[in-house]
């Protein structure tokens, strides 16, 4: 294969199948590439091209750069299929049934990993007539959402957002909810994609409808009869990913502040570290690790996040799935609900 750099320009029109995007990656010795290789301290080879396949679409726009992207060893999780790292997307994205989601809440159009599709980011999932606030949009919706980002029920979603994981995680607890267990989130999202010297696109899809059917998945649901139901269970944690302001009653965000009775507080930021060259992502597993049984939070028990709205603690649902937790769910309602209703029981340390 010849070196050469990107067409400025790729106008595509695809059938109901699928559709193949083979882009030419430039191989360049200057400093600002070796640069990015430096980033990746272990590789074995340098991939040549990325081929990212999209299910029936009408593709439209500019690709603007793209550079090396290499292979490299990475932490491995309890469930590691959950995480995927910049390097292994371009591979991921040629298999069948899979579908990239954009869940940034701007910037799509300016650029964006190839081949995603653009949701709208956490808004877009937010039931605007439900009486508490930043609630997630109910079953029905949902489906409807999915199926128009041609979402089927044998898709492999693959989510991404900024980079620090809160649009991606919201998307991933949605879809398990809804019981769509099958997705998985771009560690770093576009923060690393792009510091990983990657290639962006202007590129638009239209997908065909999909054909995802949501179902609650009782497992992973908490409403606020079941959190006060649980609350002397000495089998279930209730962690709460706000702040310790937030926690304490000293920020206070709803008619009444504090916390939940014997919930422990370890904010969401905990599980990530902000890296100068590669950005943001998840700490390693054994961090992690730690981090939660500092706070008593072992795969034995069952546990319940929650933050102010549930984006929080939507993250922290997805760190404690990818740590191998099997028995997690959400409080959806969060604090929103909870601080304000006059007969909940609230701490204040």
């Amino acid at each position: 294969m010849q070196n050469s750099g990107l067409a400025k320009s790729h106008n595509c029109i695809v059938g109901s199948d699928s559709a193949l995007y083979l882009y030419s990656i430039r191989m360049s010795s200057n400093q600002k590439k070796m640069n990015v290789l430096q980033n990746y301290r272990l590789y074995l080879s340098v991939v040549i091209a990325i081929s990212i396949g999209i299910g029936a679409c009408t593709s439209t726009g500019t690709v603007t750069e793209a550079v090396d992207t290499v292979t490299v060893d990475y932490p491995q999780f309890p469930n590691n299929e959950l995480l995927i790292q910049p390097g292994q997307l371009p591979e991921l994205m040629n298999e069948p049934n899979t579908v990239l989601i954009d869940m940034r809440a701007e910037g799509f159009g300016i650029g964006h990993i190839p081949g995603a599709r653009f949701f709208g980011g956490i808004p877009a999932l937010v039931d605007t007539t439900h009486p508490v606030q930043h609630f997630l949009v109910g079953p029905e919706e949902f489906q409807e959402i999915m199926r128009s980002m041609g979402i089927n029920n044998d898709t492999r979603v693959l989510i991404y957002d900024e980079g620090n994981g809160l649009g991606a995680s919201r998307l991933f607890y949605a879809l398990s909810l809804y019981g769509h267990e099958n997705a998985s989130v771009l560690n770093g999202g576009f923060a690393r994609w792009t510091a990983a010297g990657m290639p962006i696109s202007e590129l638009t899809t239209r997908a065909a409808p999909g054909n995802f059917t949501a179902s609650l998945n009782e497992a992973r649901s908490c409403d606020i009869r079941f959190l006060t139901g649980a609350l002397d269970d000495d089998n279930v944690v209730i962690l709460d990913a706000r702040t310790p302001e937030e926690f304490s009653g000293e920020d206070k965000r709803a008619e009444r502040a504090g916390h939940i009775p014997g919930a422990v507080n370890l904010e969401w930021r905990m599980f990530i570290s902000e890296d100068e060259n590669k950005g943001p992502g998840f700490l390693s597993p054994d961090e992690i690790e730690a981090l939660l049984a500092t706070k008593g939070i072992t795969p034995d028990k069952e546990v319940i996040t929650h933050c102010q709205s549930n984006v929080r603690g939507s993250h922290a649902f997805f760190t404690l799935r990818l740590m191998g937790y099997d028995s997690v769910r959400a409080y959806e309602g969060s604090w929103f609900e909870w601080g304000n209703r006059e007969d909940t029981p609230v701490n204040q340390p």
